[in-house]
């Protein structure tokens, strides 16, 4: 009978991998089943002495589908790790053991919500933690709690295993709703292969796999079972690779199912077993300082006391990570856990990367990205990166080219930031990586194997499908930082024929922003965009003659709706202070201001950017202003007409005491009624003005009489505190150099 060892596990726990590495020191087996894809065996070899640096994860997905995909990370205290490190080391042969990727990726290709029997599997298994049992009858918290205590800090291993697999014995007798019917899949896999271990010549077999499954592989049912459960399983090509890994993808909030709560927490465990606290309290002490905080070593020596004398009150042997949180908050933040929660992530998350060896199997646009980021010194990291680029140095320039073409492929780890409008020779990057962004690399690989050519002919397919002229921009005026000449002239030639075809002026007046731009990102980089200026030329002739009658007979969401877009142009055709463009657009305003039809809210935005521009005279904006509060106008449509003129600006009524008149006279004559029925307008009209400019408008309001005279002028009856201002006198006084 050939000498079987089920070692069950937690798949990221410095304990459980501890007891591992113990128990395989003790069996000194000749062959290790570990729980883990077959696909994945032939890279264990890259795991040499020096060679990869945890955490890291395999990376299984589907060949011709590369976003159904499935990771299986490793940290340096994962189990798993320490036993394929233990393998490498003692030349002991390994094998993963778990149902194969073609068969898992299949079925998740299939449908991700439902198993292979046409269940679902959150009604198949209950998602609660079933240790919860165990932690309620020995007096803990949770089953969180209880496996940290009883198994992860546990300092003798003797009997480990087999404790473990009598509690999940019973659990799984209790709870039959916690094993779905994948699992039941996998465990009869499982079986299969231990079987087929036993049929050879090796003497000593160590199994490593989830707590959980150990009582199943325990028992052997007969064959035909088994079979009956693997019969028909859907099949695709599978491929498997090493990525980098971060610890804060190994935390349970980023929805990663065997997720942990505290991999820095894990990491000193595993790395400092023997540690009294001293190390772990004196790196909280070294965070803080780095965060500018009064941290002294007896602020060290205290919080480890208190630690220590809480876990001796609650009866545990060692204190827990929740008895140190509890000592740092109550003397390092005096009853507050602020400065815990301003190192948080650094201490009881880590922002640990791993590393790979360049030699592992990668897609050709993969190794393609990683020799950009070699060269141009923007590697991945774990934790977010601000980037602020000149464009005017050779390295920058280059670092930006690569960000935008990564941005072009939907590869989200660069983000733009604004940095004061694109006519200036800098730009603002904020870095983050995730490893699905690897993923997405992966997917991408299918249309080049360089980023160059991936981009090209990524976007190119993405634009053959484009019908609206305000999506071409958007993507071209995205594409021009890129540097791409010959996509740049084949998306000019599309958006040409698509702008000529088009007759829809909002679609335009959407599309002028973007072809702003893109003239002004031209001018500034010394690229020819002429033919681009000529479409925004003729653009805004098509606008203007057909945009009055979009204006005309609309209701006032429709209003709404395209005052944005005049605002949008507005601001654009300014910007690149054309003369020929900036006459057309004014004539196109004018004729909005004028016309009979147009609502209101148009109309008084179009009067405010005429006035703001100076081709209204004061005495014709008082004329206009009159004419629109006059008693034969709608009081309604007074109100619209007021909010399009003071649209996101009270400025004009601060500097202009005529205009304020007006609107303030306008304002003091209305009805009762008719003030009710437009304070909904009005309020949405004045939220819109900033804080300062509010507080401003109160303050004139209060100064000024209906007839425009100050009320507080000099020798007014104001009222104040002269003892409070004979005290601060003397101090401005001195502040000032000025002598009593």
């Amino acid at each position: 009978m050939k000498d079987i060892h089920l070692l069950g596990i937690r798949h990221h726990g410095p304990g459980s991998a501890r007891n591992v590495v113990e128990a395989l020191e003790r069996i000194r087996p000749d062959l290790i089943l570990l729980e883990g894809p077959a696909e994945a065996e032939d890279l264990i070899s890259f795991m040499g002495e020096g060679q990869m640096e945890p955490p890291v994860a395999l990376l299984g997905y589907q060949h011709d589908a590369p976003q159904n995909a499935v990771f299986y990370p490793f940290a340096v205290f994962s189990p798993e790790w320490q036993a394929i490190r233990y393998a490498v080391r003692e030349k002991v042969a390994l094998r993963f053991f778990d149902l194969p990727l073609a068969y898992s990726l299949a079925f998740e290709a299939g449908n991700r919500d439902v198993d292979m029997t046409g269940v679902k599997d959150d009604e198949a298994a209950d998602p609660s933690d079933p240790f919860d049992l165990l932690a309620e009858a020995a007096g803990y918290p949770d089953g969180e709690s209880w496996w940290n205590m009883n198994i992860e800090q546990r300092k003798e291993s003797e009997g480990i295993f087999e404790a473990v697999k009598e509690a999940v014995s019973m659990l799984r007798d209790v709870l039959p709703g916690h094993t779905s019917h994948k699992d039941l899949v996998r465990e009869a896999w499982m079986r299969r292969m231990i079987r087929s271990a036993q049929k050879e010549s090796f003497e000593r077999i160590a199994v490593i796999c989830g707590a959980w499954h150990v009582p199943a592989l325990g028992y052997m049912p007969k064959v035909k079972e088994d079979n009956e459960l693997l019969k028909g399983l859907p099949k695709v090509r599978a491929e498997c690779t090493w990525i980098p890994w971060t610890y804060d993808r190994l935390t349970s909030r980023s929805g990663y199912g065997a997720g942990i709560d505290s991999p820095g927490w894990y990491h000193y465990l595993w790395h400092y077993p023997d540690d009294d606290g001293s190390i772990w309290v004196s790196h909280i002490a070294s965070l803080l300082r780095q965060k500018n905080m009064d941290i002294s070593v007896a602020h060290v020596i205290e919080t480890l006391r208190l630690a220590h004398a809480t876990a001796a009150l609650r009866g545990m042997p060692a204190p827990t990570l929740e008895e140190y949180n509890e000592a740092v908050t109550t003397v390092m933040g005096f009853g507050d856990d602020i400065l815990l929660r301003l190192i948080r992530e650094s201490l009881i998350v880590g922002n640990r990367l791993g590393k790979v060896p360049a030699t592992v199997p990668k897609v050709p646009l993969l190794i393609d990205v990683e020799r950009f980021q070699k060269r141009l010194r923007v590697p991945f990291t774990a934790e977010i990166k601000e980037m602020t680029l000149d464009l005017r140095k050779d390295t920058d320039r280059e670092r930006s080219l690569f960000l935008h073409r990564l941005a072009l492929l939907d590869i989200d780890w660069a983000t733009e930031r604004p940095v004061g409008g694109k006519g200036t020779f800098k730009e603002k990057w904020s870095l983050y990586h995730r490893p699905e962004q690897i993923v997405c690399i992966i997917e991408r690989a299918i249309w080049g194997n360089t980023v160059k050519e991936a981009v090209e002919k990524y976007i190119s397919c993405r634009m053959s499908g484009f019908t609206r002229i305000p999506e071409l921009t958007e993507l071209l005026n995205r594409v021009i930082p890129a540097d791409l000449p010959e996509l740049v002239e084949a998306m000019t030639i599309r958006l040409d024929r698509i702008s000529a075809a088009s007759t829809d002026i909002i679609e335009m007046l959407e599309a002028v922003p973007d072809l702003v731009n893109i003239v002004r990102y031209g001018d500034v980089r010394n690229l020819d965009f002429t033919k681009v200026g000529e479409m925004l030329r003729a653009i805004v002739a098509r606008i203007l003659a057909g945009g009055l009658l979009v204006c005309i007979n609309i209701d006032g969401e429709a209003a709404g709706e395209m005052l944005e877009n005049l605002s949008a142009t507005d601001y654009a055709v300014s910007i690149l202070n054309n003369e020929e463009l900036n006459s057309m657009w004014y004539d196109f305003v004018q004729v909005l201001r004028n016309s009979a039809g147009v609502h209101p809210l148009l109309s008084g935005y179009s009067a405010r950017i005429l006035y703001n521009k100076g081709k209204i005279s004061r005495d014709d904006m008082r004329d206009t202003l009159s004419f629109y509060s006059s008693a034969g106008y709608a009081p309604s449509d007074t109100a619209h007409w007021f909010e399009g003129f003071l649209k996101a600006s009270g400025s004009v009524l601060l500097l202009d005491d005529n205009l304020w008149q007006l609107v303030n006279s306008w304002l003091c004559g209305l009805s009762d009624e008719s003030f009710i029925e437009l304070l909904p307008v009005i309020r949405r009209t004045f939220c819109n003005f900033s804080t300062f400019e509010r507080r401003k408008l109160g303050e004139k309001a209060r100064r000024f009489e209906l007839n425009g005279h100050l009320t507080c002028d000099e020798g007014c009856d104001c009222d104040y505190n002269e003892e409070d201002a004979s005290r601060v006198i003397p101090l401005v006084g001195m502040l000032l150099g000025i002598d009593k």
